[in-house]
C-alpha cells in the first residue's frame, strides 16, 4: 500500500471512530464530561498516529540525505534498506542502482586515467597542453627532464615564463595564431640540447580550443648524425691518400718498367707498403665497425688476461727491438679471470701496445703491468714517449684523431686504434685512465671489472 493511501485510510478510521464514540456519548447523562475526554484522547490519538506515520518515511528519508552526503563525498559503498510496496522503497532501490553505476563509471574512469599517465609517464617525448591563453595546463615527467623544471612552476602559467624559452614560446604562438600545425627544432644552452618541437591546435570534448605541445630530444641523434658525415669525411680522406699513392705509383711502374727495371723494384717496394697500409686501414675500419655493432656481440667467457697480454707482448718484441725500445710486462700469480670476449680483449691490449710503441722515443720504455683489487683488474700500459698536451686527452679516443699527424704518417697509423679499445672497454664494462704529459710520455689504465664467476 503506498504512502498516501496509508494516511487516507488512517485519518478516514479516526475520524469514523470518533464520530461513533461521540454519537455514544452525546446520549447518555454526562455528554459534556465526555464530549471533552473524548476531545483529549482523539487529539492524543491523532498526535500519536501522524508521529508514527511521518516517522514511517521521514526515517528513510534521512537516511537518503546521508546517502546523497556521502556520494558527493565519493563514499560509494553504502546501501540503504529497501522495503517492498511504497514510493520510499522504489527510490531507495533506485539510489542503490545509481551507486553501483557510479561506482562502476568511477573505477572505469579511474582504469583509463591511469593508463593514460602511464603513457605519458614513460614517454620519452616531453609533452604539453596549454589552455586558450596559452598557460600550461598538463605536463609529463619527460618534459621535467627535458627543461629542467619542475610541473608545480609550470602549471598555470604560460611557456616563456615556465619553461623560459624564447624560440619554444615562438613555436606556440605560431600555432595559437595560425591555427595549424608548427614543426621546428630548436637548441637550449645550458645544457646544450637540440629539441625537435611539434605544436598543433586540438578542439576538447567541451569546443575549448587547447594547443598540444610534442618535444622530443634530439642531441643524440644530431650527434650521431654529425659523427656519420665526420666518419665518411674522414674515411673518404684517409683512402683518398694511399689511393692516390697507388695510383701514380702504378702509372711510373707502367712507364719504367721496360726502360729502368732498377727504379721499378723502389716503386714496387713502395707499391707494397702503400697496399699495406691501405689493408691495414680497412681491417680496423672492419673491427670498428663489428664492435660497434650489437649484433655481433659473442658469448663471453673467462680470459686469463695475462696470459694474453704475454702473448701480444711476444708478438711486438722485435718490432721494439728494431725501435731500441725496452718493453717490459709483469703481473703477480693471482690475477683473477675477467669475463669476456677473448679476440676483443686481444685487439684491445695489441692496440694499447702498438700505439705505445708507435709514440715512443728511440731507446725508450714500455712496461705493461697488471694490478689486482678486491673487484677490478686494472691493465696499465706507460711509455716516455712524446706524450700529449693535456686539451688533447679528451679527443684522443676520437676515430682518426691523432696527436702527431706527421709522426701518425710516418707510422702508418690510422687514428682508430684507441677509438676501437675505448669501444672494447665499453663492450666490457671497463673504464679508461689516461695521463699524460708533453714531452714526457703518457700512462692508459684499463679498470676490468672480476664477475664471480671467474674467479681462480
Amino acid at each position: 500500500m503506498r504512502i498516501g493511501q496509508k494516511l487516507v485510510v488512517s485519518y478516514t478510521l479516526l475520524a469514523v471512530l470518533t464520530f461513533l464514540i461521540t454519537s455514544v456519548v452525546l446520549r447518555s447523562s454526562i455528554a459534556y464530561f465526555w464530549i471533552a475526554i473524548i476531545a483529549i484522547g482523539a487529539s492524543t490519538l491523532v498526535v500519536g498516529t501522524s508521529y508514527v506515520l511521518s516517522n514511517s518515511f521521514t526515517t528513510p528519508l534521512k537516511r537518503m540525505m546521508v546517502m546523497a552526503e556521502r556520494m558527493a563525498n565519493d563514499d560509494l559503498e553504502q546501501r540503504l534498506p529497501v522495503r517492498e510496496g511504497d514510493e520510499i522503497g522504489e527510490l531507495s532501490k533506485s539510489l542503490n542502482n545509481l551507486a553501483v553505476k557510479l561506482r562502476g563509471r568511477i573505477e572505469e574512469l579511474r582504469s583509463e586515467k591511469a593508463k593514460v599517465e602511464l603513457i605519458l609517464d614513460n614517454m620519452a617525448e616531453g609533452i604539453l597542453l596549454l589552455n586558450d591563453y596559452g598557460d600550461v595546463i598538463l605536463t609529463n615527467p619527460s618534459v621535467e627532464r627535458i627543461f629542467d623544471v619542475k610541473t608545480a612552476d609550470a602549471i598555470g602559467r604560460p611557456v616563456l615564463y615556465s619553461i623560459k624559452s624564447h624560440d619554444l614560446d615562438d613555436v606556440v604562438q605560431e600555432s595559437m595564431a595560425s591555427g595549424e600545425e608548427v614543426l621546428d627544432e630548436i637548441e637550449l644552452q645550458t645544457p646544450f640540447r637540440q629539441l625537435r618541437v611539434r605544436a598543433l591546435p586540438i578542439i576538447s570534448g567541451g569546443d575549448e580550443k587547447q594547443t598540444l605541445v610534442v618535444v622530443r630530444n634530439i642531441t643524440r641523434q644530431k650527434h650521431v648524425e654529425r659523427l656519420r658525415k665526420d666518419f665518411i669525411a674522414n674515411v673518404s680522406h684517409e683512402l683518398k691518400t694511399p689511393l692516390t699513392g697507388l695510383k701514380l705509383l702504378s702509372e711510373t711502374l707502367l712507364r719504367s718498367i721496360d726502360s729502368d727495371p732498377s727504379s721499378s723494384k723502389v716503386f714496387i717496394k713502395r707499391l707494397d707498403k702503400e697496399l699495406s697500409a691501405l689493408i691495414y686501414l680497412v681491417r680496423e675500419l672492419i673491427d670498428l665497425s663489428r664492435i660497434e655493432t650489437p649484433e655481433s656481440t659473442t658469448e663471453r667467457s673467462p680470459v686469463d688476461l695475462g696470459k694474453l697480454i704475454q702473448e701480444v707482448v711476444s708478438s711486438f718484441t722485435q718490432l721494439a727491438a728494431n725501435k731500441s725500445l725496452h718493453l717490459t710486462f709483469n703481473a703477480p700469480e693471482d690475477i683473477p679471470f675477467i669475463l669476456g670476449d677473448r679476440d676483443q680483449l686481444l685487439t684491445l691490449v695489441r692496440n694499447l701496445v702498438d700505439n705505445a710503441i708507435k709514440y715512443a722515443f728511440a731507446g725508450g720504455r714500455i712496461d705493461i703491468k697488471l694490478e689486482k683489487t678486491v673487484a677490478m683488474v686494472n691493465l696499465i700500459v706507460a711509455d716516455n714517449g712524446i706524450g700529449m698536451a693535456k686539451r688533447e686527452i679528451p679527443r684522443i679516443f676520437e676515430r682518426f684523431y691523432r696527436v702527431d699527424k706527421a709522426r701518425s704518417r710516418e707510422t702508418g697509423g690510422t687514428g682508430l686504434g684507441l677509438s676501437i679499445v675505448k669501444h672494447i672497454a665499453e663492450n666490457h664494462n671497463a673504464t679508461i685512465d689516461v695521463e699524460s704529459k708533453l714531452g714526457i710520455g703518457s700512462t692508459f689504465t684499463i679498470r676490468f671489472p672480476v664477475s664471480n664467476d671467474t674467479a681462480t
